[in-house]
């Protein structure tokens, strides 16, 4: 975990010297780490496991923000003090490291390697934020599912089957669309070879031809 998390950028002989241990927390899926308007006091780091993050309107509508996974840093309220501001619930059985938050100030006041690393990991959220409201607002509705499946497969070998614990009605909500486009699109998808789906997981054939869906020339 150390490669993926806030500690990453620190010498083994710094962190020996630091006295913090984070609690190893073990969630099944549907658990909740935290709801909208709790008291932040921890901030969480995913071991293992799929995390969405839910957040619920005035009228009672919910709707998923972000999908997070190994190595993301969540519930980062708490370091400004205020309410989480969201639902963080399991979509598989997860393991995530609880970080106390007064210790995690004490170590960035004391430390400004993870100072500049947890400011570094806000700003990666608050682009990925910004990246997917102008997904939402610029984009149709194929480029946004194959911006999407891009996104969430990169890194990853082609053909490699990607775990994607979402049912078609909670890829509409992440995304804006409704359950019927998103399946249409899928089953087109599929019949022309661009992908393969079985239970919770995906595998991208043709990642180029999805890359000329997201991004169309004219």
């Amino acid at each position: 975990m150390r490669p993926l998390s806030i500690f990453a950028n620190l010498d083994l002989d710094i962190l020996e010297q630091i006295n913090f241990q984070p609690t190893v927390q073990v969630f099944q899926a549907g658990d909740a780490l935290y709801l909208q308007g709790e008291d932040s006091q921890h901030a969480y780091t995913i071991r293992h496991g799929l995390i969405k993050l839910n957040k619920t309107l005035a009228n009672g509508k919910s709707q998923i923000i972000r999908l997070l996974r190994k190595g993301d840093l969540l519930g980062m309220d708490a370091f400004s003090q205020m309410p989480y501001n969201h639902d963080a619930v399991a979509l598989t059985d997860i393991e995530v490291c609880r970080l106390p938050i007064e210790h995690l100030h004490d170590l960035r006041r004391s430390n400004d390697a993870i100072d500049t690393a947890v400011l570094q990991r806000w700003n990666r959220n608050l682009r990925e934020a910004e990246d997917m409201m102008l997904e939402l607002g610029a984009k149709k509705a194929p480029e946004r599912l194959s911006s999407f499946l891009l996104r969430w497969c990169s890194g990853e070998q082609d053909n490699e089957w990607i775990d994607l614990p979402l049912s078609r009605a909670e890829l509409g909500e992440l995304l804006g669309l409704t359950l019927e486009t998103v399946s249409r699109f899928l089953s087109d998808w599929k019949k022309r070879g661009l992908i393969s789906e079985t239970h919770q997981k995906i595998q991208l054939l043709k990642p180029d031809d999805l890359e000329e869906i997201s991004n169309p020339r004219n």
